[in-house]
């Protein structure tokens, strides 16, 4: 009996000091294998973004500045046809009223004596009549033109013919008519307006006409 106890203490003594080391080895194998947690390295894309993210933003803002300015350019575009469009309406309109006034024109020619371009007495009333027509209208421009009777030479009726439109449109300005819309021209004797050779034709000749100029 005694020897069977030595025998099992004999066989449990190995297994005993085989199960001990096991252990230990794997106690060591855990302790080796156990690596402490370390902080990551940023990755190297995020980096790059960083990077060229002022470069993105000086596009930004080179984009928005050209937006900006195509859209001051438009406006100014816009501007500029509306401005045009009330010019070509004003002038439409200032058309308009001229026509209508030159239907309903009522100015009357101005007649002289005889070598004379210096307005009558008589006359005086209807240089009147005919600026005041003139300041109703303001849009038109009127022509004067001188004529004489045929008695005279040429050159000397064309002067004269001068003369007298030129007296006319002083008188004219006198009343308040710019002169900005009036012109004058002589024809001298070339245009009678009564072809007979007698007193009575020579005093219808001897004139100013009051012309609307288009």
């Amino acid at each position: 009996m005694k020897g069977i106890r030595v025998l099992l203490l004999a066989l449990l003594i190995p297994a005993i000091a085989l199960g001990v080391g096991c252990a230990k080895k794997t106690i060591r194998s855990d302790s080796v294998g156990y690596t402490p947690s370390r902080v990551e390295p940023r990755p190297p894309q995020e980096a790059k973004t960083e990077a060229i993210a002022p470069e993105k933003t000086a596009e930004v803002e080179k984009e928005k500045k050209l937006e900006e300015e195509s859209l001051r350019e438009e406006s100014l575009k816009e501007k500029a046809l509306r401005e045009k469009a009330l010019q070509e309406e004003a002038a439409r309109r200032e058309a308009a009223a001229r026509d209508a006034a030159l239907k309903t024109v009522k100015l009357e020619p101005i007649f002289f004596d005889f070598d004379q371009w210096s307005i009558r007495e008589d006359q005086k009333e209807i240089m009147a009549q005919n600026s005041q027509w003139l300041k109703n209208n303001p849009t038109v421009k009127v022509r004067l033109e001188g004529h004489c009777d045929e008695r005279g030479t040429a050159e000397y009726n064309l002067a004269l013919g001068q003369k007298r439109a030129e007296g006319v449109k002083a008188f004219l300005e006198g009343l308040g008519i710019s002169s900005q819309r009036m012109t004058t021209v002589s024809y001298g004797e070339e245009r009678p307006l009564d072809p007979r050779h007698n007193e009575e034709a020579w005093a219808k000749n001897r004139r100013v006409d009051i012309v609307p100029a288009k």
